[in-house]
């Protein structure tokens, strides 16, 4: 008797979460701020998967911590260290914040095929953020330097998004974020790495928690638009991890206000909240 033959269903598609280290700049005071090893510590205790920051020499200490690297570029000389620098530390990948506001898009396509012929000399994957008073602040700008990449290419420029920078300027109301935001379909098919700092329409960054230690109305329409996207990524047929980082930020420059409540506990309750998350969208 012949045996039905079994079908593997895929393997679940790997979230990575990575902590920023702006979530524990000067803190929990800034004269009485944790040491690197304090905070690498504190890190994998709260269950992330890896640290995002700069490649800086203090990176090296964080242990069995994956490392997600980031960077500005406004000139072509700054490249190759840049990346060199976030390779020799073990980068995962590098999330690059691109030119200046003001930056002419042929300057800015120029920058990017050549952080792209250092990344593929490296080995190093990389993406261009949508981030403020970088060229790609706006959706317009993005979609331009897109197409320029495309145009030389005939490949999809990577791209990191960060969907709060693009809610304050469309100044987007609860309930549309998804909506409004899944648009345009190219950039959103082109996010290798995302950027989940809670936003609403007018504040790039809101707290997760109140002082009491329940989630805020504002957080709770955020998730929303986090659900959604998550529902998407989990229906692509890539199975390639998905590089997340709940960007909570704290000091310098600080996001945050003075009435909001404590960034770290809001960074691990949002990266708890992720996983919860994305298991649901499976």
């Amino acid at each position: 008797m012949k045996s039905t033959p079994t079908r593997s269903l895929p393997a679940e598609r790997p979230l990575w979460i990575f902590a920023t280290l702006w979530s524990l700049r000067q803190y929990p005071t800034k004269a009485r701020e944790w040491s690197w090893a304090k905070k690498f510590s504190m890190i994998r205790s709260a269950g992330f998967d890896g640290v995002f920051a700069p490649p800086q020499p203090y990176v090296a200490e964080r242990g069995t911590l994956r490392y997600l690297a980031v960077t500005s570029i406004d000139d072509a000389q700054k490249i190759a260290p840049a990346l060199q620098a976030a390779k020799a530390l073990g980068a995962v990948a590098i999330d690059i914040q691109l030119g200046d506001y003001d930056t002419p898009v042929a300057d800015a396509v120029k920058l990017a095929l050549r952080i792209r012929a250092v990344a593929q000399e490296l080995a190093l994957p990389f993406a261009i953020e949508t981030h403020r008073d970088t060229f790609t602040e706006t959706p317009e700008a993005t979609v331009a330097l897109a197409r320029g990449y495309r145009r030389v290419t005939k490949e999809v420029l990577p791209l990191c998004l960060d969907h709060s920078h693009f809610a304050i300027i469309r100044h987007l109301a609860p309930g549309t974020y998804w909506d409004r935001l899944s648009e345009p379909a190219e950039l959103l098919a082109a996010a290798t790495q995302f950027h989940l700092r809670p936003f609403n329409g007018h504040h790039c960054q809101i707290p997760v928690l109140n002082a009491a230690g329940r989630r805020t109305p504002e957080y709770r329409d955020w998730q929303v638009y986090c659900a959604a996207l998550f529902a998407h990524l989990q229906g692509q047929k890539a199975r390639t991890p998905v590089l997340v980082v709940p960007e909570i930020g704290h000091a310098a420059p600080s996001y945050g206000l003075s009435c909001f409540s404590d960034t770290w506990r809001d960074a691990q309750t949002l990266g708890l909240d992720l996983r919860k998350q994305w298991r649901a969208a499976v």
